[in-house]
């Protein structure tokens, strides 16, 4: 069993084993030396290209030690951002989170990198691993504390599936009074060239991604004039029908399991 965790790298992937491929392995190397204060969680999101399979055949040590955690649930059929972020972040147990889409890496030593702009800049931040370079896949790496995520109700669900969701997450926790930090850095901001079409590729959605990016704009500056910071009501995230591992059912509001 695990002291308190710091930091938990919150992945999630709908037949996006390709990537995962090529950045797990990576990212569970170049923070091993870390892996008391660290994990990573990935959340399948009802994949048919074999990875679970893949998890169970090549990672026992760290599904064993909890290094890694593995879900599976079938409630998102069709792709939706915000949706599948919340629920990787609803299953972390760090008091950090990061978003760490599956086709990022997170750096040698990327965990601890996060952790020491906490410790320079205190708590109230979100820290923004962003690049600079528009549309290089680094966007979307953000770290906030747990209950501030929470208390935010994380990702607005009531955007459209994709689009601006990291934007109007970074807008409502600057507004709610955190501070934005930004360090960008070429050895920790790396991830594999995707396109837009690839992203919605799942959504089943019949807008083209600028037309989801208008609405989403206009959504989220809507809200901000209007003072709603919380999204969601407060309650985010899949909460039922979410298996592990081993095939046990975990409830991510009591983190307990089915026996």
């Amino acid at each position: 069993m695990k002291a308190a965790l710091a930091l938990s790298f919150c992945i999630t992937c709908k037949n996006r084993l390709h990537q995962l491929r090529q950045t797990l392995r990576k990212n569970l190397d170049d923070n091993l030396m870390c892996s008391h204060l660290i994990e990573f969680v990935v959340v399948d999101f009802a994949g048919t290209d074999g990875l679970r399979e893949w998890i169970l055949n090549n990672f026992h040590a760290e599904l064993a030690s909890g290094y890694l955690k593995y879900y599976y649930t079938e409630e998102l059929p069709r792709w939706h951002s915000s949706i599948a972020k919340n629920t990787a972040h609803l299953c972390a147990s760090g008091e950090i989170l990061v978003n760490l889409d599956c086709d990022n890496f997170t750096g040698p030593w990327g965990g601890m990198f996060v952790l020491n702009a906490f410790r320079r800049h205190g708590n109230r931040i979100v820290f923004h691993q962003f690049s600079g370079i528009i549309r290089d896949g680094s966007y979307g790496r953000i770290a906030i504390m747990n209950n501030c995520f929470r208390l935010l109700g994380g990702y607005d669900e009531a955007l459209d599936p994709m689009s601006y969701q990291d934007n109007d997450m970074i807008k409502r926790l600057i507004y709610y009074g955190l501070k934005y930090i930004t360090q960008p850095n070429p050895t920790y901001n790396k991830a594999i060239d995707n396109t837009k079409e690839e992203g919605i590729q799942y959504t089943g959605s019949q807008k083209k991604y600028i037309e989801m990016l208008i609405f989403n704009i206009a959504q989220s500056e809507q809200n901000l004039s209007e003072g709603r910071l919380i999204a969601n009501n407060g309650v985010f995230g899949i909460r039922k029908n979410l298996f592990d591992h081993n095939g046990r059912e975990f409830h991510p509001n009591t983190e307990s399991y089915d026996k």
